[in-house]
């Protein structure tokens, strides 16, 4: 997997640009981009966060994880209406939910994605400290790609079959193509219930916007199966589709600057008063106001 090195926004543009060329993708075509910090490189790399350990703690069980999920799912369900102005279809809500969990904290097993460079590229400096501790690394992704070889993977044959014999079980309340759904977090009664069991590769999903923040961030996600590190490993293979830009610890800040420039800031990628207020609090940190 190499490996591009960005100081600045001119040089990260044209990183992007000639990995697009290296791969040959079409201009009509999207690019994935997802920031993470360096810390992550090499240990939790391209996990999503249901399966990181906090730092220095051992990983959970992958069953108790995924039990743990489900519970945090079945209470978000319960208690998230109140909060959301959202108006998910009787069909989507349960995907929708779901999301809506990601992007407001709950450690999942989606990995989030967004289709904008610039968006991403936020993201790798928002929270670093003034002045950083540590670099970060954005991964490009051609998700086309991606889809292609999942589409072939020997393992969606055998979870689409196995789904449609659940779904015949009860035909009344499962449809047969609605083999998606072995992806959502399994409910505790069905959990010993082979046909149901959680797939071993990922899939990808473009989510509705159904918030002004979804949409603000491009969002596109990844929904993990049960390896932790299926994405990490395909990165290292030979003609992967998965690259990533080291953003070292001393561009952080002059990016910040530049991305300000480029009118990307934190009330454009959370547009409501909380992503006002971080805004103006990170104008302040790197006004250097705070040490006078």
């Amino acid at each position: 997997m190499s490996t591009n090195i960005a100081r600045s926004l001119g040089d990260y543009f044209s990183i992007v640009r000639e990995i697009r060329k290296q791969w040959k993708t079409p201009e009509n075509k999207e690019l994935w981009f997802r920031a993470e910090d360096s810390k992550h490189l090499g240990t939790t790399s391209l996990q999503p966060g249901l399966y990181r350990p906090k730092d220095g703690s051992r990983p959970k069980p992958i069953k108790d994880l995924l039990m743990l999920e489900n519970d945090l799912y079945e209470e978000f369900l319960r208690c998230s209406p109140q909060f959301s102005d959202s108006k998910a279809s009787e069909d989507d809500w349960e995907w929708e939910t779901y999301f809506l969990m990601q992007h407001h904290g709950v450690r999942t097993r989606l990995l989030d994605w967004s289709d904008g460079a610039l968006i991403a590229l936020h993201f790798a400096v928002r929270e670093k400290a003034v002045p950083p501790k540590s670099g970060s690394i954005i991964y490009v992704l051609d998700p086309d790609w991606l889809a292609k070889l999942l589409r072939k993977h020997p393992e969606r044959r055998a979870l689409k079959s196995r789904w449609k014999k659940f779904a015949r079980k009860d035909p009344y309340h499962y449809y047969e193509d609605e083999w998606e759904r072995l992806y959502l977090p399994l409910d505790e009664d069905d959990a010993d219930e082979p046909l149901l069991t959680t797939p071993k590769i990922p899939m990808l999903d473009d989510p509705r916007h159904i918030t002004r923040r979804i949409a603000a961030q491009r969002s596109r996600f990844m929904i993990f199966g049960t390896d932790p590190s299926w994405l990490s490993k395909l990165a290292t293979k030979r003609g992967s589709r998965i690259t990533p830009i080291t953003i070292p610890v001393g561009a952080i800040t002059p990016i910040k600057f530049e991305l300000r420039e480029a009118g990307i800031t934190e009330s454009v990628i959370y547009p409501d008063l909380d992503g006002l207020g971080r805004e103006f609090k990170q104008m302040w940190d790197l006004s250097g106001c705070h040490n006078a």
